[in-house]
């Protein structure tokens, strides 16, 4: 897939609800084999099912015959979703197989969309683009793709305890994918000591990636200068945001934001712990509590902030504000009538 050619170099990043590219959906245990479950994102109504094989299936969720919706009532017959209101088959490639009373002509001309879906490590995402193009690539691996030292490591499993659903909430991806540009604010709304320094930062078509260290021994620019704390971050589109935790404890943590319509958001927190020594249940628990402690603090932030572009940026986060925004710019392609994000200079 070719994302959109960027703006002019002067242009203002103009997000809008209807972005390009991966994003969260679910977890695959919210899926078992021989369930029909309905799903709403990017103002659509979807269906979800396994097939005889066990490959997780999504179209949309209304059938074109008389517009029944497949998720309620509906089941799953070999690799067909049937309608609970006429019984008509409709199979991963969206197309109608079988009509009940009418079982040797099948409508071959309606088609169910379908939505490309891909399954990692527990995790379920779905591609989106207005303009219909293909995915070009697969979401990140959170165990290789973030952080070099991760990849050595073993993890406990996400479920259940490291799968965080926060549903309906009044924001916009792109506000939370801004985190990877923004270390100030880890003093302020997280209480750490310190303002943390970027100690790495590099950009590709699909990727933003941040480092940032944590603690009064880290110089700017100098990631080597000594062994101590330091978030990874990695954006990949404006929905999924990968972070490596370092440290005496390490922890891999994804957040998912998924529009569900204008001006509301679906969030998924996702959290891999390090296997450690001694680790019983009620020890997992206390970490995987520690872990996830600090989310709702943004949360309370996100939901109230309003966009600003421009911003007014102090010369110390300006470069890495401005760098992102420009990034961004690739993921929101020119759609008529698609509601933008509200806010100042938009």
């Amino acid at each position: 897939m070719s994302l959109a050619a960027e703006p002019r170099t002067g242009d203002r990043l103009r997000p809008h609800w209807m972005p390009t590219g991966w994003f969260q959906v679910g977890w695959s245990t919210d899926f078992p084999q021989g369930d029909v479950r309905p799903l709403r994102y990017f103002g659509s109504e979807l269906v979800a099912y396994r097939d005889s094989g066990g490959t997780l299936r999504i179209l949309d969720g209304h059938c074109r015959h008389l517009g029944g919706h497949l998720g309620y009532g509906g089941r799953v017959e070999g690799d067909c979703v049937v309608c609970p209101f006429h019984g008509w088959h409709w199979n991963p490639a969206g197309r109608n197989t079988h009509i009940p009373y009418q079982p040797d002509r099948p409508n071959k001309a309606r088609r169910l969309r379908v939505w490309p879906v891909h399954e990692r490590d527990g995790v379920v995402y779905i591609w989106h683009d207005a303009l219909g193009r293909k995915p070009g690539s697969e979401p990140p691996n959170i165990f290789t793709d973030v952080a070099p030292h991760t990849v050595a490591l073993e993890y406990h499993r996400c479920a259940p305890y490291g799968q965080i659903k926060f549903e309906s909430l009044t924001l916009h991806p792109q506000l939370v994918v801004e985190n990877a540009a923004d270390p100030m604010h880890f003093r302020f709304v997280h209480g750490v000591r310190h303002f943390p320094v970027f100690l790495r930062r590099w950009e590709d078509e699909k990727h933003w990636f941040s480092q940032i260290g944590f603690g009064s021994r880290w110089r700017e620019w100098q990631p080597d200068s000594h062994d101590g704390d330091t978030l990874s971050i990695l954006n990949a589109g404006i929905g999924l945001s990968y972070t490596a935790l370092s440290g005496s404890l390490n922890t891999l943590i994804l957040l998912g934001t998924t529009p569900v319509d204008v001006g509301v958001s679906d969030m998924f927190q996702t959290v891999f712990l390090e296997k450690l020594p001694g680790d019983d249940p009620e020890v997992l628990r206390t970490r995987m509590a520690q872990a996830t402690a600090q989310l709702p603090n943004d949360i309370a932030i996100w939901t109230r902030q309003r966009f600003e572009e421009p911003p007014a940026l102090a010369s110390a986060e300006g470069r890495a504000f401005r760098e992102l925004r420009r990034w961004s710019r690739r993921w929101y392609p020119e759609i008529d009538g698609v509601a933008p994000l509200a806010g100042a200079g938009a």
